[in-house]
């Protein structure tokens, strides 16, 4: 899966919610995948090597520091 489109709202003034557009591939929409809609959550950092914000799904599964939907959200509010 691939991001395409990243969109922020505001469900509360501490907690941020990213809805991540995620499109499939050649391959994956060979074997039906369609594109599909995300809600992430931003919780706050995480104390590693290399210090991470960390990401929530909706159904409350953490994400790792390395993922690439974490870097394309990061990179995305980055920009301007």
């Amino acid at each position: 899966m691939k991001v395409t489109k990243i969109a922020k709202g505001d469900i509360a003034i501490i907690t941020m919610v990213y809805f991540v557009t995620l499109t499939p591939n050649w391959f994956e929409k060979l074997f039906g995948v369609k594109e599909k809609i995300e809600k992430f959550k931003k919780s706050g950092y995480i104390y590693t090597i290399g210090n991470g914000i960390v990401y929530i799904r909706s159904d409350g599964k953490q994400l790792n520091i390395d993922s690439y939907i974490g870097k394309a959200i990061d990179k995305w509010n980055r920009s301007f």
